[in-house]
């Protein structure tokens, strides 16, 4: 997937974005402005977007490197197949 210092940071994003859903969480249960609520959900789609982005990134970046050099075509089309349907995952949500 990634290296150890791209998953260290994913996972702290991650967190981040953790916190702020148990805030979103707590803002609902507390009755709070619709518009603020809105505001906070806003940002927690953004920042996994970011994530996804990062994803994608690392992806192309590590495995379709990896799959340029190998010999196998099977193998590069596999990972290019992969790159394909990661990118139209992203690009529908």
């Amino acid at each position: 997937m990634t290296s150890n210092p791209q998953r260290q940071e994913l996972i702290g994003q991650l967190a981040v974005i953790e916190g702020h859903i148990r805030g979103i969480a707590r803002m609902v249960d507390q009755d709070a402005n619709c518009l603020e609520i809105l505001t906070q959900t806003s940002a927690v789609t953004g920042s996994l977007r970011s994530v996804a982005l990062d994803l994608v990134g690392n992806h192309l970046r590590h495995c379709l490197t990896q799959a340029i050099h190998s010999p196998e075509p099977a193998y590069r089309d596999a990972k290019v197949a992969e790159a394909s349907t990661a990118i139209a995952r992203l690009v529908r949500s």
